[in-house]
Parts: structure tokens; sequence; C-alpha cells
């Protein structure tokens, strides 16, 4: 009994992919990812157009719509974006999929809460947001540690919450 008991450990182990790993990366890969985030928000901040916030958000306004009315929390807010890394990398779009997608400002990065209630029906705006805005150390998925996302957002409309049980 005792070889089989040792056996099954043996397997499961085996199976399981032996010790843990970790996924942390290297002293020098933060201090890399840090140093290349911070050039590029330097970098882009100097450019012509861009506005830098007290938080580190940066934007440029693409157009401007017709309406004044900003963005509230008892808002459905209808946007189309289109995400990107500095270096082009496309990690998502609603552009692409073509179609728009509703949100609310409490379920979405801190430098979209951000942004977004800068912007009224009709706006388009790019948007820079550093890493402490986004996802940080930890990243996303294609979205590296310390990365600088870059946001193209059109905000379509403004749609007033329903109240009641079952209604969004």
């Amino acid at each position: 009994m005792r070889p089989f008991f040792i056996l099954s450990i043996l397997v499961i182990y085996v199976i399981s992919g032996g010790l843990p790993r970790t996924n942390a990366a290297s002293k020098s890969e933060i201090r890399q990812a840090r140093a290349a985030e911070k050039a590029f928000l330097e970098k882009n901040k100097a450019r012509e157009g861009i506005t830098t916030t007290q938080s580190g958000l940066q934007y440029e306004i693409l157009a401007k719509g017709e309406s004044n009315q900003l963005p509230r929390p008892k808002y459905v807010i209808e946007i189309h974006y289109h995400g990107t890394l500095p270096d082009g990398t496309v990690f998502d779009s609603s552009l692409m999929r073509g179609q728009t997608m509703d949100i609310r400002l409490w379920d979405v990065i801190p430098g979209w809460v951000e942004g977004i209630k800068l912007m009224s029906p009709g706006d388009k705006y790019r948007f820079y947001v550093p890493s402490n805005l986004a996802y940080g150390s930890k990243g996303n998925g294609v979205i590296p540690m310390y990365a600088v996302l870059i946001f193209e957002i059109e905000l379509i409309a403004l749609k007033e919450k329903t109240r009641g049980k079952g209604k969004k």
C-alpha cells in the first residue's frame, strides 16, 4: 500500500508541474518597465495639444460634440474605444468588434473614470493612461506590468439608469 501512496503523490506532483513557480519579474525588468513608462509620459506631455491632469493622466481632444452634458454616476455611458500599447499593439477595441460598449464609471480602470468624466456626448479623446491609473505592477493578459495604455474613446451617449428590479 505504501509504494502505491508514494507513487500517487509523485504522479500528482508531476502532473501539477512540480514545485510552484513565481511569475515575479526581476528587479531589473521592473526598473526597465518603469523607466520606459516614465520616458514615454515625459516625452508625450511635451507634445502640442497634450494636457496632463494632476494624477498624471494625459489626453488630447480629437473631436468635440455638440453637448456639454457630463457623465454622472447615475448614467450608463455608451462608448466606442480602441486600446493600444505605445508600440501600437492593439489589446482591446470595440471598434474592431463593430459594437459599442455600455459602461458605468465604477466598473472601469481609474484612468477611464477620470478621463470620461471630462467628456460629453459626441466628444472623442485620446487618453494616455499611466500604469498607476490602469493595471500597475501586475499587468493584465497581454498588457505588461507598468504599461502606459493609449485609448481613443468616443462618448456616444449618456443613458439614465432605470430603477427597478432586474433592470440595469
